[in-house]
C-alpha cells in the first residue's frame, strides 16, 4: 500500500513569530518556508497523498504551498483546533477515513531535517509494529524537548518521566489508524497536547516505538531559525 502522510500547521506559532506578520509555516529557513521544506521531505519519502491542518486564520499557507505542484496529492483541513493533540487526531481521522490502517507519516511544520531523513525513517519503520513509532533525535536544544527513554527500540518512558533521557522526539512518526481508539476518551479528559496524548497512550499499553534518526532542528523560536540555517549549511555542504 502506498504511503499516505498528514502535516499539523495550525498551531498559532506565537514564540517563533514574536509580534510578527509572518505565518509560522511561511517562516524562511535558508530560502524556503518551513512547510515547503516538511513537504519535500515527506515526498523524499515517497508519499501519495498528504493531509495538511491549517488554522482559520492561515489560508494564506494554503494558497502559498498550491502555487506549485507537488508529487503527491493534497487534501487541507481548515480548523481552529483547541490543541496539538487535537490537530494530530484530525489529520490522523482524515487519512484512516477510507479504513486504510496506516502507518501514517505524521510531521509538524516545524521540523528542519537533512535530506532524506524521513524516507529513511520510514524504510526503518516498516520493520516495527508499534502502534506508534517515532523518529528520535540525541541533539536538542527546544524549550521543551519531549523526552524518551528507549529499552531496545521499545519506547518505555514518555515526557517528564523519561528524564534524565539521551533521546527527544524529533518530530515526525509513524502512526497506526489503531490510536484512534483513544480518541474520543482523550478529548473528553482534556488531554491538550500531542506529548500528553503520547504519555496517555503509553500509559494505557499501546506500543511505542523509537528510531534513532539523524539530527533535526524544532524551529519554534526566533533563535532557532539561525540554528536551523546552519545545521543546513552543515548537512548539505
Amino acid at each position: 500500500m502506498s504511503l499516505r502522510a498528514g502535516v499539523i500547521a495550525a498551531g498559532r506559532g506565537d514564540r517563533l513569530r514574536n509580534g510578527a506578520q509572518t505565518l509560522k509555516p511561511l517562516v524562511q529557513i535558508g530560502g524556503r518556508t518551513l512547510v515547503e521544506r516538511v513537504l519535500t521531505s515527506i515526498g523524499e519519502a515517497g508519499a501519495s497523498e498528504v493531509v495538511i491542518i491549517i488554522n482559520e486564520d492561515s489560508l494564506e499557507v494554503r494558497d502559498h504551498v498550491s502555487r506549485r505542484g507537488w508529487p503527491f496529492a493534497l487534501r487541507w483541513i481548515v480548523e481552529t483546533t483547541p490543541s496539538s493533540m487535537h490537530s494530530f487526531l484530525r489529520v490522523v481521522e482524515a487519512l484512516a477515513d477510507a479504513g486504510d490502517p496506516g502507518p501514517f507519516l505524521i510531521s509538524t511544520v516545524d521540523t528542519v531535517a537533512s535530506p532524506g531523513a524521513y524516507a529513511r525513517f520510514v524504510d526503518a519503520a516498516r520493520a516495527h509494529d508499534a502502534e506508534v513509532t517515532l523518529a528520535l533525535t540525541t541533539s536538542f536544544d527546544a524549550e521543551r524537548p519531549l523526552l524518551v527513554r528507549l529499552e531496545g527500540s521499545t519506547v518505555i518512558a514518555i515526557g517528564d518521566a523519561a528524564a534524565p533521557a539521551a533521546y527527544a522526539t524529533a518530530g515526525y512518526y509513524a502512526v497506526r489508524a489503531s490510536i484512534l481508539d483513544e480518541a474520543d476518551a482523550a478529548r473528553r479528559d482534556g488531554v491538550s497536547a500531542l506529548r500528553g496524548f503520547l504519555a496517555r497512550l503509553l500509559a494505557n499499553g499501546h506500543r511505542l516505538d523509537g528510531i534513532v534518526s539523524p539530527a533535526s532542528i524544532d524551529v519554534d523560536r526566533p533563535l532557532d531559525v539561525e540554528a536551523a540555517e546552519e545545521f543546513l549549511r552543515r548537512v548539505t555542504s
